[in-house]
């Protein structure tokens, strides 16, 4: 095994499981309703909980990051987050559930931006923004498998059973983790403040994750509703059409990953979040099943394509000593997007695709506000 296939394979699967987790949790307050107690207010605090969780981890472990180091907050996230999510399938009440929930988001929160800075430090310059992208391409294999545990697991097994294979699963991958070394630009470092360009690097970049988070959440976590009550959907065929649109996200990250490299970070993320802001005004017009699946092919696609691209293009913009809490900043900004953006479509419908689209293309005109990093060491820009 080579050490940059390595590299990706075990930092991106601690990145499977935080996807998975992320989107499996609508699924597990349906499955464990009943079982809970769970109301429509519960449900929205065991949520809430969640991505507090995850607010609080991404600037906590981002900036312990820069101190301790990013092997060891990696290593601690994950176990944080395997240990949690094995208890929650001894959750008695719901606010058991809330609580466990709220541990396991301060370790996925604090999980993807130390990863990414520790992926992209890991790697030479010329493969950098590539490997980050392929690092991401794993969120899309969490995804299908989220799909996966909710269809066939949680109907054989029940959702306790689940949550406790998927916390040893977790801790697994933990143990194998170990063999990792620490990243050489961390055990290097120098020291560095956040001057003004880079406050005013990370204020832009907080924007540009705002604006992808408070889309993606708010249009995929509503989709299957969308497709059951503005399109007439079965149950089934929503499984199914969600199913197959999702498959389109990794040819999305694999074509970031070549075209970072091959013309740049900026025009990759501009038109990946144009192409993805015309896709969900067409799919949010469309009128036809045909028209439909065409066009969340594409929302899938180009969007969790320029995911990889902003998770990529994040870590080279600042120094390595302050990496971690930049990162850390960006993914706070990216856990409000993800509170707020959820909230849109119950208020104005079908119409919250435009204000997403809307975001979406004043995003790939901020990227423009930043330097272009292709080619050139992280942070020394």
């Amino acid at each position: 095994m080579t050490s940059a296939f390595k590299l990706i394979v075990f930092s991106g699967l601690g990145w499977m499981f935080d996807a998975m987790d992320v989107l499996i949790l609508s699924y597990l307050l349906v499955a464990a309703s009943k079982d809970l107690g769970l109301d429509t207010q519960a449900r929205a605090i065991v949520v809430l909980a969640n991505n507090l969780g995850m607010l609080i981890g991404a600037i906590l472990f981002g900036r312990l990051s820069d101190r301790v180091g990013r092997r060891p907050v990696f290593m601690t996230t994950l176990l944080i987050y395997s240990v949690a999510t094995a208890l929650s399938a001894f959750s008695r009440t719901w606010p058991d559930l809330a609580i466990l929930r709220l541990i396991a988001g301060l370790g996925l929160g604090g999980e993807l931006p130390v990863v990414a800075a520790y992926v992209s430090e890991s790697s030479a310059p010329k493969e950098r923004g590539r490997n980050v992208v392929l690092l991401e391409s794993f969120w899309s294999l969490g995804a299908i498998a989220a799909a996966a545990v909710s269809l066939f697991l949680f109907t054989s097994i029940g959702w306790r059973a689940s949550l406790l294979l998927l916390g040893l699963t977790a801790f697994y991958v933990f143990v194998i983790r170990r063999t990792l070394p620490e990243s050489p630009a961390w055990a290097t470092k120098a020291e560095a403040r956040l001057t003004a360009e880079l406050i005013r690097r990370a204020a832009v970049v907080s924007a540009v994750w705002f604006a992808l988070a408070f889309g993606y959440y708010g249009a995929f976590l509503w989709l299957p509703t969308i497709l059951a009550t503005e399109r007439g959907f079965t149950e089934v065929r929503t499984y199914q059409f969600m199913f197959y649109t999702t498959l389109a996200q990794l040819p999305g990250y694999f074509s970031a990953a070549y075209l970072v490299e091959k013309i740049g970070r900026r025009p990759t993320a501009a038109a990946y979040f144009l192409v993805s802001a015309l896709a969900a005004l067409l799919f949010a017009n469309s009128v036809s099943s045909t028209e439909l699946f065409l066009w969340a092919l594409a929302l899938n696609f180009f969007n969790l394509g320029v995911w990889g691209v902003i998770y990529a293009y994040t870590p080279e913009l600042f120094p390595t000593a302050v990496r971690g809490a930049a990162m850390g900043i960006a993914g706070s900004a990216a856990r409000v997007g993800m509170i707020i953006g959820p909230t849109l479509y119950p208020l104005i419908g079908i119409n919250a695709m435009a204000v997403i689209a809307s975001l979406w293309a004043l995003a790939a005109a901020l990227v423009y506000l930043l330097p272009e990093t292709r080619h050139v060491q992280a942070g020394d820009l």
